[in-house]
């Protein structure tokens, strides 16, 4: 075991440089996308032994983890939110990040600072290279799993009671799929990476439920029938309680101010900072989870439920930005065909009869008639673009998606020439809407000066 002196020699940029070069799909979500089971296990094999080397920190406090194809991020944050609230140390762990790879590691709301991330890559790398020579046969540690590692040692070394951990794609293989959660909660389900976890929602459906442990209990927002019933068989099989939403909770209201009616009684006068109908489906399955945390034996009251929900923070999601001209730019991470229908659902609530001037970039992998149809009711006007993603599609496969739909567009990249294009396209009064992936909102983030990304890496 290495010790935690820091090397001059290892700065923040540095650190970025080390995850950088074993990064891969996605990231290095998972071990092997497109590989076989087998060698998807191994990678799950591979982060045990890692955090085995530094003394198993997955077991030095309890684990909320979370699953789902949308709005996953945004009942995690609430969560972790509700539970700072109540007075723990929270640890929260989220991807793909938005402007800093040090978001990906939070303590109660906060982004671990860049020593220390820079500490955490430099002890965790060292190990998975000694892990790497000791034991080839596990092959290669990716980005995603030296990210997992790094923040459930920082998790443990700042002695958090609690953390909330994010899945990063699917589940049963995902390098998170170590912990042993207090309780499992599974979002809305959606098609999405569909060349990774399958065509049917139901295979989607068999990725999430992996994260159902074997008496553990899992809340479940409202599903399709045979998703839930994918879902269900494997809480039986594991002999895990489970809690559905729209049978074992409902819910009546406005994301403004709404009740929730589950085995937790009646909390009414509710809110939710996060805007829209679909919010209050995330913080619904939030509150569902957050009994499960107290009946465990970790202290969540009303109270803190009612303030964590209406000061949570979570930027990208329906974020609102006016600029001096009274122009409204909504950004909106919704990726796929369900988000982009909740985001029009929102915008027509919020802004009836108005019509948004959209800017849309996408990852390769996206149905773009598919994400675009659901905004047609919405705007007239699309600008095709492309974020500096590895995996972010061309600007001319997004707009040859949009153009099935009937709907115009233009073509123009980088995503702050789009935002600029959008911004001059609309009325003084008018919305600019940036959708289709984190990474392009990230970018139009930027643009409008909201956020700085982290430096440059060296060499890329």
């Amino acid at each position: 075991m290495m010790n935690d002196e820091h090397d001059p020699a290892w700065t923040y940029p540095a650190a970025l440089r080390a995850l950088w070069d074993r990064s891969a799909y996605d990231r290095g979500y998972i071990a092997d996308p497109f590989g076989s089971p087998d060698s998807a296990a191994r990678g799950l094999r591979r982060v045990v032994a890692l955090l085995d080397r530094l003394d198993r920190p997955q077991e030095r406090f309890a684990v909320v983890h979370v699953a789902g194809s949308k709005g996953k991020g945004s009942t995690a944050a609430m969560i972790a939110t509700v539970l700072t609230q109540a007075g723990h140390r929270v640890g929260l762990s989220t991807s793909p990040h938005l402007h800093s790879w040090r978001e990906r590691i939070m303590f109660d709301g906060e982004p671990i600072d860049e020593p220390r991330f820079t500490d955490l890559a430099h002890r965790v790398i060292t190990v998975a290279a000694e892990l790497e020579q000791d034991e080839p046969s596990l092959g290669a540690v990716t980005t995603f799993e030296l990210v997992t590692a790094m923040g459930l040692d920082a998790f443990a070394a700042a002695r958090c009671n609690v953390a909330v951990v994010e899945v990063g794609l699917g589940g049963i293989y995902d390098a998170t799929n170590v912990v042993m959660p207090v309780v499992a909660a599974i979002t809305r389900l959606d098609f999405e990476h569909t060349a990774v976890l399958g065509p049917r929602l139901v295979d989607i459906a068999v990725a999430k439920a992996g994260i159902i442990k074997p008496g553990k209990p899992v809340v479940v927002s409202p599903q399709s029938a045979d998703a839930l019933a994918v879902i269900a068989a494997a809480a039986r099989e594991r002999q895990s309680p489970i809690w559905v939403g729209g049978r074992d909770w409902q819910w009546d209201g406005t994301w403004r101010e709404f009740t929730a009616v589950g085995p937790w009684g009646r909390y009414a006068g509710l809110r939710s900072n996060l805007p829209g109908t679909h919010q209050v489906e995330n913080a619904c399955t939030a509150i569902a989870a957050l009994w499960c945390v107290d009946q465990a034996g970790i202290a969540v009251t009303p109270a803190s439920i009612a303030e964590g929900l209406a000061s949570v923070q979570w930027p990208g999601r329906f974020e609102r930005v006016t600029d001096w001209r009274g122009r409204t730019f909504i950004l909106d991470s919704a990726h796929t065909p369900a988000a982009t229908t909740a985001l029009a659902e929102t915008i027509a609530a919020e802004y009836p009869g108005q019509r948004a001037v959209v800017v849309l970039g996408t990852s390769s992998d996206k149905d773009v008639p598919a994400l675009i149809r659901p905004l047609q009711s919405v705007t007239t006007e699309v600008i095709s673009t492309r974020s500096i993603s590895p995996r972010a599609a061309a600007t001319d496969l997004v707009a040859a998606g949009v153009r099935e739909t009937g709907l115009t567009t233009e073509e123009m990249a980088p995503v702050a020439a789009a935002v600029a294009h959008a911004a001059a396209r609309a009325s003084d009064d008018g919305l600019v809407v940036v959708t289709g992936s984190l990474f392009t909102v990230a970018a139009a983030r930027e643009a409008l000066g909201l956020a700085e990304p982290d430096p440059p890496i060296p060499g890329v």
